[in-house]
């Protein structure tokens, strides 16, 4: 499963799915990826794809920080 961050204008994160699926929606950025990088240390290797979208004026980020 490919999975992102993506941060809303309102500074809410949501972790969605590479087809836009929300997975679940965070009141900010850091705790979407404290909660992406939790569920990865429960998930064998495979189970997970994350990918680094991050740029500049990127809202889109990867589970991998």
């Amino acid at each position: 499963m490919r999975i992102y961050i993506k941060e809303w204008p309102n500074k809410t994160a949501s972790i969605i799915t590479a087809e836009g699926q929300v997975i679940w929606t965070f009141s900010s950025s850091e705790s979407a990826r404290q909660a992406c990088r939790e569920w990865r240390s429960l998930m064998s290797p495979n189970d997970i794809e994350s990918f680094d979208t991050a740029s500049a004026g990127s809202t889109s980020y990867s589970c991998l920080t």
